[in-house]
């Protein structure tokens, strides 16, 4: 342990000797680390905000759509298909356990609203009392439609902060009515703000109306184009979603070879797919931050390769007065490895701030983890040991005489 230390000091001083040269040995190094460290901090940071986008559209909620033959998970690819009805809704209220409540929606894009002389273009949903809760949705002024509602095709909307700041300026819009098509609604509420969806959509830019007056008066049409099913007991998702598939399958008379004419999504397929891409993208950049970890890598051992010619003598006079092969292999090895951890240890610093500075400024999501730390310490002793080996050998084969004659 004493000659651990001995050999340890030695290289430090042999570094803090040649401080300008051991900075440059250092800075590939620090840009990689510092690169790294934001890199891995904002793609924990989209996972984090992937979770927490899950979590607004109902973490314990299930999604069905209408669509042939989709995957279980995926979004049906043709949404003109008319296999959803309100019964189904209410067989899966009805028949499938641990459903706390369900709620069936209709929706149509690009319908044009109007206000006075101002238009623009929303998404319309039809849907019942229970839709907030279930979505998650809060009334930021007025209120929700009701059963009442539902009940007398009323035409009255709920907007959301999109529509508010489109249509209304500096008007307190309850009361006011809107139309929509052809359609005169009076404004019974507003959401709060919701924010972007997991594709990115504005899920503010909507108006929500009883799905009877929706049906009805607005659509004219029967089917569905989701069902929210809200489970109360999140252990339970996967078995009431295969006891949804079956009643549906039986509802619809479908053959055991036929597909399923429906697709269901979880909240926790939801997360695998949005974080699967930020994966991705994470590792593609991270591969970027390698490759300046590697050119650092090799920086180093090339400074250390002229270190090692320009330290004959010294190398030499350390051999004669009893030094051995082995201790000048671990100084070398161990001015390596002070490089890189001091490189690792700056970079990570820089990388910190770095983050700071980029929520600071962009609003991007990022946090720094154990995986920063863990990810910046293995690459420097990794890197560390991998580019003072080679010098280390060339070093410790050096013959004693024949290095102190040069």
């Amino acid at each position: 342990m004493m000659k651990f230390l001995r050999v340890s000091k030695a290289a430090f001083k042999i570094l803090l000797m040649n401080k300008i040269r051991s900075f440059l040995m250092m800075l590939g190094f620090i840009i990689g680390i510092a690169t790294l460290t934001i890199i891995v901090a904002a793609g924990v940071g989209a996972k984090e905000k992937v979770v927490e986008k899950v979590k607004t559209h109902g973490i314990e909620t299930i999604m069905i759509r209408p669509g042939a033959g989709q995957v279980r998970g995926l979004p049906g690819s043709d949404r003109s298909l008319v296999s959803l009805t309100i019964a189904d809704a209410d067989a899966i209220i009805e028949q499938v356990p641990h459903v706390k409540q369900v709620t069936p929606v209709q929706n149509k894009g690009g319908v044009e609203i109007k206000y006075g002389n101002r238009s623009t273009t929303t998404t319309i949903f039809g849907a019942t009392p229970n839709w907030a809760e279930v979505r998650g949705w809060q009334i930021e002024s007025g209120a929700f439609i009701s059963q009442e509602d539902v009940s007398s095709l009323a035409k009255e909307c709920i907007i959301g902060q999109t529509v508010l700041t489109q249509l209304f300026s500096g008007v307190n819009p309850l009361g006011e009515m809107i139309r929509i098509g052809n359609v005169g609604f009076t404004i019974k509420g507003v959401f709060k703000t919701k924010g972007a969806s997991l594709g990115g959509g504005d899920r503010d830019n909507r108006i929500v109306i009883p799905i009877t007056t929706a049906s009805r008066r607005l659509f004219n049409q029967t089917h569905l184009n989701q069902i929210m099913v809200q489970v109360d007991d999140l252990t339970e998702m996967e078995n009431v979603a295969e006891n949804v598939t079956s009643l549906l399958r039986a509802r619809h008379e479908l053959l055991p070879s036929e597909p399923d004419d429906f697709s269901l999504r979880l909240p926790k397929e939801m997360i695998e797919q949005a974080t699967e891409i930020s994966d991705t993208f994470t590792l593609l950049l991270g591969l970027i931050s390698g490759i300046s970890l590697l050119i650092g890598g090799i920086v180093i051992m090339n400074i250390m390769l002229i270190s090692v010619s320009e330290r004959k003598q010294e190398i030499g006079l350390r051999k004669a007065v009893g030094a051995g092969s082995k201790d000048i292999l671990l100084q070398f090895v161990l001015e390596s490895l002070v490089v890189t951890f001091s490189g690792g240890i700056l970079g990570l610093l820089v990388g910190i701030l770095g983050v700071n500075i980029m929520v600071m400024f962009t609003n991007t999501p990022a946090a720094v983890s154990w995986e920063v730390f863990a990810l910046a310490f293995g690459f420097s002793f990794v890197v560390g040991v991998i580019s003072g080996v080679h010098p280390a050998n060339k070093a410790a084969r050096l013959d004693p005489i024949e290095a102190l004659r040069s």
